[in-house]
């Protein structure tokens, strides 16, 4: 009967074999946080980037490395104390196993120290101010997907003294953080290309009547106006320009969050052949972006925006990494490699990217005008700024 030992052996193999299949069939769900506005002033941009991640999560078949992927949602409202107090819900209490977010660089800044502490892997999709990312602040956990706000401004700022004959302008942004940043990073490549910068203004975020600060900007003598808005305030500058009689009159040049695709149909022949700045545009002619925008617009009738790419990217670069990993999150060093391992693997919309020593992309950038074809108002590509990186402007800031 010596043969009772191996066959009981045999048969509590056969038991346990099924119960381990079907424990690694049933493990939990990754977590995905997503803090992004979705109230206020630029609440439309965090509803896009969700809207990015979400297309890209369903391509996948909401899954990756065996495991389903749940998104967990908090609305910052652009506010840095509330961003404080939803992040730490989503750490704390939601035991979210990765962070995407936020639009607000002021929120960025806010809980930067927290995801430091934490040690937890956050894909920053559109909050671009310069300091997130610098010496001083970067942190080995935080990885940015958007050009910070020299990436785009600052190579701008030559450019247009370069490929135009504009030689005085005007620079007006919102009076935070990323519009400072930005109008400061334009009129440093601007003026030290040999241009003149006449005067800068600073509208508060949420300006409800744009009609006084139009009308300073009428009254200085420029060849061109360069502006930084985003989500409503973007509107409704560019409508109270064009009903002061300035569109047309003097060229408006700006960063694409004045004019992003989104909003074009929203401000219709207002923006028409306003030229702008930035890392996608639905346009673009790449075999990526025409399959991306294709798939897009089946799902949604629309063109995804350049809040979706962002979110999108964010996506690819989480679905490669948890690939990478097998779906196993509990290493988060590993799981932060991983991230930044799969920036040169993926494929985006926009074309190639890869991180820096700090974890902000390297991109190109692209110069677009906003003109009609057919029916449809686009962000058409004027031209190329390959592989724009934040170190480019660094001596300008003494960093």
């Amino acid at each position: 009967m010596r043969w009772l030992p191996r066959l009981a052996l045999a048969l509590t193999a056969l038991l346990v074999l099924p119960a381990a299949a079907i424990g690694q069939g049933t493990r939990p769900p990754i977590k995905i946080g997503l803090l992004l506005p979705y109230t206020g002033v630029i609440a439309v941009n965090g509803q896009e980037t969700t809207r990015g991640i979400e297309f890209f999560l369903s391509k996948i078949g909401n899954k990756a490395g065996g495991r389903e992927i749940q998104l967990l949602k908090e609305d910052d409202e652009a506010k840095p104390d509330v961003g404080q107090t939803k992040i730490r819900k989503l750490v704390e209490r939601d035991k979210v196993d990765v962070l995407v977010g936020p639009v607000h660089s002021g929120v960025a800044l806010a809980i930067r120290d927290y995801v430091h502490a934490q040690g937890i892997p956050l894909i920053v999709p559109v909050a671009f101010t310069r300091d997130l990312t610098a010496p001083a602040k970067a942190s080995p956990w935080i990885f940015r997907v958007v050009e910070t706000s020299d990436q785009g401004n600052f190579p701008m700022g030559t450019w247009v003294f370069k490929k135009t004959p504009y030689r005085k302008m005007v620079v007006i942004a919102s009076d935070f953080v990323a519009g400072r940043h930005s109008a400061e990073a334009f009129t440093a490549a601007f003026k030290a290309a040999g241009g003149e910068v006449v005067k800068e203004i600073y509208a508060p975020l949420n300006t409800p009547d744009f009609a006084p600060y139009v009308a300073q900007v009428a009254a200085l003598s420029a060849d061109a106006v360069y502006a930084w808005f985003a989500g409503a305030d973007s509107i409704r500058f560019v409508r109270a320009y064009k009903e002061y009689g300035l569109a047309g009159k003097l060229p408006l040049l700006a960063y694409n969050t004045l004019v992003d695709d989104v909003l074009l149909p929203t401000l219709g022949d207002a923006a028409l052949g306003v030229v702008s700045v930035g890392h996608y545009s639905a346009a673009l002619d790449t075999p990526e972006n025409r399959a991306f925008v294709r798939e897009y617009e089946a799902k949604y009738n629309a063109w995804p925006t350049r809040y979706a790419e962002l979110g999108y990217v964010s996506g690819q670069l989480i679905g490669a990494a948890l690939e990478t990993l097998k779906g196993e999150t509990g290493d988060r060093a590993a799981a932060r490699d991983a991230i930044r391992n799969a920036a040169t693997a993926i494929h985006p919309p926009r074309g190639p990217i890869r991180f820096d020593r700090y974890q902000q992309v390297v991109t190109d950038v692209y110069v677009m005008r906003v003109e009609r074809q057919g029916n449809r108002l686009v962000n058409a590509i004027v031209d190329r700024i390959p592989g724009t990186s934040q170190e480019e402007s660094w001596k300008w800031w003494n960093k």
